[in-house]
């Protein structure tokens, strides 16, 4: 019995050892399945993640880069002389559907190539990462040279709103659709997830505004005849245009596009000479376009007075449209007289500044100006983040509603005077030598456009609450040009100083270094700093924004052997980048060139698919 007892035991013991081997198996097998499982999950959600991110970077990518390959197609493709920019007119108030997706096809097959010239490299992902991410941008049948993804196709392009060019008063928008399909493929070893979306890219084409150039001449020379040289002192981020002809010395720099009419002779309204396409080379002469050497999107003439080769970083185009600039300001008369601030005479002084009274912040507008009787009074406005327009009681002392017609209405930011304006600055500075000690002009939500028939004169720093730029472009001890840091373009403030038949001024009794927020326009006239040729050397003009003027304006004199200056001002010129992203002031003159002047992207619906 003892040895049949031990012989049981044994057999128990192998019985629970085989069991406690098998379970164990059972346990690692599980848990190595489990452990696969979790890495082809992990794998997935990472390739998932890759998709996601690269469609949302492309969407930021189609509201920058492709809107403006589309501003490029509109303004070579849209009909300027028709009711309609795409379309054949019908006479009922919108295009032919047919001719307009015929036109917007012709659109969307020209951008098609410019946009795979961006998109079918681009992969976003993050730093580190080992995954991949490609992108598909579909606005034909092919993107990157491969078909739409099965069982999806592209709608109609389309008329969505807006309303027929009458030939009189302002521009009408109109907004037209473009359908496209997104295809993000992200990939995470052998796990691929594919996000497609599909939407509609919207845009609406307007005139193009004054506000959106960084520099525009009628005439590039002084008023006088004096001609201006583009030098290596010359630093313009944003787009440049004359309807005359430029002229080059050493090595300007341009970092937006930069285009010339080639009108020898520009009038008001339209050229009055003969073309004549190139540009001036000092030491060289005037230069043809098809003679430029190496070629005319990258011309060099080396001769005695040394190398001058301009640096066209956004191309150039020598051929470019005249623009005429406006004939009257009768569209911001009309809108300070509706929904704005209307003088018939002149102004003496205009301050503007923002302040906060019981937690509310304001905009304030305080206004000098004369009466019927030829006295002097003060007005004082302010309007709140709302726009509701108040102006102060003196008598019952408090601010009261501004009516029309009886009711309040909302400041459309238009300030206007028949005649010229004496003095405009915003607050004083506590420190006359140091700019940084005055305050903002401009409320962070503030839009304003200051207009008047005759000069204009700055007087003080115009600044903003909510800059869009932190410096200006300049070169480094080597002669490379750093861009200007422009890092916050959703800022709101947005100033603009507009004189028809006079100048825009810098005061000879303006501040040093003043610092100027906002696009100064003078359409027969000039900006420039007064009596700059006898004023001594007050620093520089802080300009950020643009400028658009019939002659060159002059800020000051320097020695050409030693570089420094010997009057009036330099000048440091950040261009607003926000402009070229269709921000403008109100009621600002307009070009009469249709641009994109937004862009909207419309999602339909988003699917995965699984590799």
């Amino acid at each position: 019995m003892p040895m049949k007892k031990q012989g049981i035991a044994l057999v128990t013991a192998l019985v629970a050892v085989l069991l406690l081997a098998g379970i164990s198996a059972l346990i690692v097998t599980r848990t190595l399945s489990e452990l696969r499982h979790s890495r082809d999950d992990y794998s997935i959600v990472r390739a998932l993640m890759l998709a996601r991110g690269g469609a949302n970077a492309t969407g930021a990518l189609m509201a920058s880069q492709v809107r403006e390959k589309l501003r490029e197609v509109v303004k070579q493709l849209a009909d300027t002389s028709s009711p309609w920019a795409f379309g054949e007119d019908t006479g009922q108030g919108y295009p032919e559907p047919a001719s307009t997706a015929s036109d917007l096809q012709q659109v969307a097959a020209t951008l098609q190539q410019k946009v795979d010239a961006i998109v079918c490299t681009f992969s976003p992902k993050p730093d580190g990462s080992t995954g991949v991410v490609r992108i598909r941008l579909y606005f034909t049948n092919s993107a990157c040279g491969k078909p739409l993804p099965r069982g999806v196709q592209l709608g109609t392009p389309r008329f969505v709103s807006g309303t027929p060019r009458t030939g009189a008063g302002a521009s009408s928008s109109q907004t037209y659709a473009l359908p496209f399909i997104l295809v993000s493929e992200g990939s995470f070893g052998p796990y691929r997830r594919n996000i497609v979306i599909q939407g509609e890219y919207r845009f609406v084409i307007g005139r193009a505004s004054f506000a959106k150039y960084a520099l525009f001449t009628n005439v590039h020379s002084l008023r006088n005849g004096t001609n201006v040289w583009f030098t290596n002192r010359t630093l313009f981020d944003g787009p440049v245009h004359t309807n005359n002809y430029f002229k080059f010395y050493r090595k300007p720099w341009f970092g937006g596009e930069v285009t010339s009419a080639g009108c020898r002779n520009p009038g008001n309204e339209r050229c009055l000479g003969t073309f004549r396409y190139g540009a001036r080379f000092y030491g060289e002469g005037f230069i043809k376009d098809v003679n430029m050497q190496p070629d005319a999107q990258h011309p060099s003439y080396t001769n005695d007075y040394g190398t001058h080769a301009p640096e066209f970083t956004n191309g150039v185009d020598w051929r470019a449209s005249f623009i005429p600039l406006p004939i009257n300001n009768n569209i911001q008369k009309q809108a300070a007289k509706s929904m704005g601030l209307y003088f018939p005479r002149t102004i003496s002084d205009l301050k503007l500044y923002t302040g906060v009274q019981d937690n509310v912040k304001y905009q304030y507008i305080i206004v000098k100006t004369y009466n019927s009787r030829g006295k002097q009074v003060t007005r004082k406005y302010r309007y709140s983040q709302g726009g509701f327009l108040e102006r102060w009681n003196p008598r019952l002392k408090k601010w009261m509603p501004v009516l029309k017609n009886g009711q309040p209405y909302v400041f459309n930011g238009v300030i206007f005077t028949e005649k010229g304006i004496q003095s405009v600055h915003g607050p004083s500075r506590s420190n006359p030598e140091d700019p940084a000690t005055a305050g903002p002009a401009l409320a962070d939500f503030a839009a304003i456009t200051i207009a008047a028939s005759n000069t204009i004169r700055i007087t003080g720093d115009l600044k903003y609450e909510n800059p869009p730029c932190s410096d200006a472009p300049r070169r480094d001890a080597d002669g490379n040009v750093i861009p200007a840091k422009c890092d916050n373009l959703s800022a709101k403030n947005v100033l603009g100083v507009y004189s028809q038949n006079g100048d825009v001024l810098i005061g000879r009794n303006a501040p040093v270094d003043i610092h100027i927020d906002g696009v100064l326009m003078s359409a027969r006239g000039v900006v420039q700093v007064e009596d700059f040729r006898w004023i001594q050397p007050k620093g520089h003009v802080y300009l950020t924004g643009g400028i658009i003027e019939y002659y060159y304006g002059a800020f000051g004199t320097f020695n050409a052997e030693t570089g420094r200056f010997v009057s009036g001002y330099g000048r440091k010129f950040t261009y607003d980048k926000r402009m070229a992203l269709g921000l403008a002031p109100p009621f600002f003159p307009t070009t009469s060139l249709d641009d994109v002047t937004s862009v909207t992207l419309f999602s339909y619906g988003q699917r995965e698919q699984v590799y």
